[in-house]
């Protein structure tokens, strides 16, 4: 659900910045391979993508996925993104990764050195306090603080999106441009994204002492029927998209 409401903005992202056939591109934390199947797409049978993900189980989902598409040039790979041993890239993305690591400034050092010169970085990332519902809601407000402090308890940034053009720069690169996407619906997988999240990590929230089992269960449900009310406006996470190239060294 995630992917498929985020879709559209990550390939319209992908139109703006232009991926070139023959081209070859990393994924850096590709969960189950989506963004890397369409990049497969993108740069055709003459282009490579490789997906790296710390999450064999994803992965071995996304080689079955893409086998089943009949996607011949992705590879799936375990990995570490702050210990990448791979380089010469066209084109490194990276999607919801760096808000959940404790060294995103470490993680943009390895990404940027995979790049060959004159490459193109590409990430997208939360900047979770911006999401909104209408009419206002104390249980809405209240995920938003859950979710945030049980990455943060976790050693990640849930607004993280607001620092890319920040490390981009200054990991040495000129950044091209930058935007802001965001789901908003009346109805819809849009709206079931903030109940559904909460749900997932409930037990990280739990376990780091953020709420306790009860208060996320009520929570959930008042959730639940926000989204069901057609009379209510909600938006999923607001993200923050950037693209910076790296010096060609001429």
């Amino acid at each position: 659900m995630l992917h498929r409401v985020h879709d559209p903005f990550t390939r319209a992202l992908l139109d703006r910045v232009g991926i070139r056939r023959g081209t070859r591109c990393l994924d850096a934390g590709c969960g189950g391979g989506h963004v890397s199947r369409e990049l497969a797409r993108r740069v055709g049978e003459a282009g490579t993508v490789v997906g790296i993900d710390l999450d064999e189980v994803v992965l071995d989902l996304a080689r079955s996925d893409a086998l089943a598409a009949g996607i011949a040039n992705v590879e799936f790979r375990a990995g570490d993104a702050t210990d990448l041993d791979v380089s010469g890239f066209d084109v490194v993305f990276a999607r919801f990764l760096l808000s959940h690591v404790r060294d995103a400034a470490g993680v943009v050092t390895a990404l940027v050195d995979a790049l060959k010169p004159g490459g193109v970085i590409v990430v997208e990332d939360t900047d979770v306090s911006g999401v909104m519902s209408y009419p206002p809601s104390a249980h809405f407000d209240r995920f938003v603080q859950l979710y945030s402090e049980t990455v943060r308890r976790r050693g990640g940034n849930a607004d993280f999106g607001r620092r890319l053009p920040e490390l981009l720069t200054g990991a040495g690169l000129a950044v091209v441009g930058v935007s802001i996407a965001q789901p908003v619906a009346t109805d819809g997988e849009v709206k079931l994204m903030i109940p559904l999240t909460l749900e997932r990590i409930a037990d990280s929230a739990i376990v780091e002492g953020v709420a306790d089992s009860d208060e996320i269960a009520d929570t959930i449900a008042e959730l639940y029927a926000q989204a069901a009310d057609p009379t209510t406006l909600m938006s999923s996470a607001r993200v923050i998209q950037a693209w910076a190239r790296k010096p060609d060294g001429s």
